[in-house]
């Protein structure tokens, strides 16, 4: 932003005189002659001599002006013109705001802009660092709580212009942090009015400029006057009911019909006090048989959130919405609310080059810390330009379509599998099809990982792939209870050779060793961070059960306990640092409390990551320990079991998707040296398998 006062003097006064004669007049498009501020200001003798004369008379010589001025009597004949003429009116443009200013008013005009422009960039500036702040506590938020977040489709996002971001809703809080911070854009989020006058939720909320939305579970219900007492398409029948009193057209009935079913119908009109019309057919299920109470949820006036998503979207900004309405723990994709798609066509409609791209979350036990993630931007939507011209006349069935549309391209981003069974039995599936020597990058993991969900989905009734589902639960379980994971079974073969002792003994001591150690640099850790972390697990779990309690969509809600220990650990670990920073303070001296106000925080978060490698050397240890005290014969089985899993995995793919059997073979490397494979497991002094995994994403 220029200089107020370069903007006004360039804008207001070089322009519209450039094109001008040295000796000529601003006019204005009405044909009125303008006068520049610096000649109103200073006195000239000409414009004396010209405000006495009368206008329908030129001045011929300065003798006779002079001669005028010296005798100062001029007729009456003169005198009357001039009091009869009107005086000149004088304006100037004003660019800025693009009104005809007076030249009087001119100055206090430009000090106002200068005042509104300063405003401005006071504001910008301000707004600027806030959301420095904010993406800076966003990034630490985020790699605190995830070991690992993988980005896929960042050439998807468009660099400039307007953008609609939508994404699926498992992780309440947490799915905005990830698309905040790894989006590339300043985005302006649909924020549930709940949440945006909650505390922490709402203060971030604000800080990042976020559009409240009021939504119909959160509004309080009303009960009904009357009973309904007969459904019959779209019309709906009560009895002892006042519909033209109680009820306005756009509010929403509630009844059940069966037990555990609850029904709902928009109101579109209202013909008597018992007779009332809604927008679709009643399903034949929905239909009740007896009179029955109803309640009444109002209407909620939409048009202040439209009106802020339109303008953000005309000053090419982006907005997300996450269309699934509040936050689940399912397995798949509920069905998309249509704001997504108002919004789109709306501002499509309005002129406005609008794209949408979907946002697919796909997390690895999202609610436990340092958990893994994945983000995948998919291909960028624009609205299609008959059902822009359709919206205008038909909004229901434009949106409807249009909404397909994007429910299409959002599945095509996430996985979806019907219950938590069947996802663990993908996981499952994927590693027995997956070869050791295979590694995919993350885009190429989650593609797998949709197919092969979509094999399972297709073929899920015959009796081969039910009966290797069964099989593999029994692996699970035998695995379970030899405390192996099945990325360990499949680098057991040498484990389960006789006359390995030796090896087998050093290696665990040797992990031994390294567990000892990081457990003696772990001990200040444990003295400060078990007892936030047991009040942030009591915490979270005690909050999971409320929201629970108060979703209709939430199985276990595991999809808040994620969020709930983030916001719990943002207040309480700075609490505990500055408490720790007070005592040194109160102890020592104020250098020392300073260096460990600094430094421990960073502290923290390598005890952090130490940990991690210790959990990871714990469980790499474990198999080599039940490998010594246990009986081989139970290991070979596990092994025997596995490669037998393996073998019927691919004929199961080989048959009934035989492409992706082929283009697996082009992942497939023969890794050399593979008398490692006792080492495979990532550990503090072995890291090849996550150093592969890492080169395969990056290629």
């Amino acid at each position: 932003m220029c200089d107020p006062k370069e903007k006004s003097v360039k804008f207001l006064f070089v322009e519209p005189l450039k094109h001008l004669d040295k000796n000529a007049s601003p006019v204005t498009s009405s044909g009125v002659e303008l006068q520049s501020p610096e000649a109103e200001r200073k006195p000239s003798k000409k414009m004396d001599s010209i405000k006495s004369i009368p206008l329908g008379k030129d001045s011929t010589s300065e003798s006779e002006s002079n001669q005028q001025d010296d005798n100062n009597m001029p007729s009456a004949t003169a005198q009357s013109q001039i009091r009869e003429t009107p005086p000149r009116p004088k304006y100037t443009v004003c660019y800025e705001c693009g009104k005809e200013i007076p030249i009087d008013e001119w100055p206090d005009h430009r000090d106002r802009l200068n005042k509104v422009m300063l405003v401005e960039q006071v504001s910008t500036f301000h707004k600027t660092i806030i959301r420095m702040i904010g993406g800076f506590i966003m990034w630490v938020l985020k790699n605190v709580y995830f070991r690992e977040v993988t980005i896929v489709g960042e050439e998807n996002i468009p660099p400039a212009g307007a953008v609609v971001f939508y994404g699926n809703h498992q992780n309440q809080f947490i799915d905005a942090l990830m698309i905040n911070s790894n989006c590339g854009r300043d985005p302006r989020f649909i924020m549930a009015k709940k949440s945006y006058d909650r505390g922490l939720i709402g203060f971030f909320g604000r800080m990042f400029n976020a559009v409240p939305m009021i939504r119909p579970q959160d509004v309080p219900l009303i009960p009904g006057e009357g009973r309904l007492v007969h459904m019959d398409g779209v019309v709906v029948i009560g009895e002892d009911t006042h519909f033209t009193t109680t009820l306005d057209k756009g509010d929403v009935i509630i009844w059940t019909a069966a037990p555990d079913v609850r029904c709902t119908a928009q109101i579109i009109r209202i013909h008597s006090d018992t007779e009332i019309e809604v927008t679709v057919p009643i399903q034949t299920d929905h239909i009740i048989s007896e009179p029955t109470n109803y309640q009444v949820s109002r209407r909620i006036d939409h048009s202040k959130m439209y009106a802020e998503v339109y303008n953000t979207l005309q000053k090419n900004h982006c907005i997300t919405i996450f269309p699934e309405g509040g936050s689940h723990d399912h397995t798949s994709l509920l069905p998309l609310k249509a704001g997504v798609a108002l919004f789109s066509l709306g501002a499509a409609e309005r002129n406005i080059s609008v794209k949408v791209v979907p946002c697919g979350l796909t997390y690895f036990y999202g609610h436990k810390f340092r958990s893994r993630a994945y983000l995948e931007f998919g291909k960028p939507i624009t609205p299609p330009e008959e059902l822009v011209n359709m919206f205008s006349t038909d909004k229901r069935k434009a949106t409807g379509i249009f909404l397909n549309q994007l429910d299409d391209a959002l599945r095509a981003v996430t996985i979806n599998v019907p219950d938590w069974a069947t996802l663990k039995f993908l996981h499952s599936f994927r590693q027995l099809y997956q070869p050791v020597n295979c590694m995919l990058s993350a885009q190429d993991y989650l593609l797998l990982m949709r197919r092969l969900s979509s094999l399972i989905d297709q073929e899920r009734d015959t009796p081969e792939l039910i009966e290797f589902r069964s099989k593999v639960t029994n692996y699970n379980e035998l695995c379970g209870a030899l405390l192996v994971r099945d990325s360990q079974t499949a680098t057991l073969k040498h484990l389960v050779e006789p006359g390995k002792e030796g090896a087998k003994i050093r290696l665990l001591l040797r992990r031994a060793f390294a567990l000892f150690l990081m457990g003696v640099i772990l001990i200040p850790f444990f003295i400060i961070g078990l007892p936030i972390g047991c009040i942030i697990k009591y915490y979270s779990n005690k909050r999971a059960k409320v929201a629970l309690s108060e979703s209709k969509v939430k199985l276990v809600g595991a999809d808040v306990k994620g969020s709930l220990k983030l916001t719990a650990g943002f207040f309480l670990v700075p609490l505990a640092v500055l408490f720790i920073t007070f005592l040194t303070f109160f102890f020592t001296d104020l250098r020392t409390a300073l260096v460990i106000l600094f430094s421990l925080p960073m502290a923290l978060y390598v005890s952090l990551i130490i940990l991690q490698e210790a959990i990871m050397e714990l469980r790499a240890a474990l198999p080599l320990f039940m490998s010594l005290i246990a009986k081989h014969k139970q290991f070979k089985n596990l092994y025997k079991k596995r490669q037998e899993l393996v073998a019927e995995a691919k004929c199961i793919v080989r048959k009934y998707n035989p492409d992706l059997d082929k283009e697996m073979e082009v992942y497939t490397t023969q890794v050399a040296g593979s008398d490692g494979d006792l080492e495979r497991e990532p550990s503090l002094f072995s890291l090849r398998y996550n150093v592969r995994r890492r080169q395969a994403t990056n290629a």
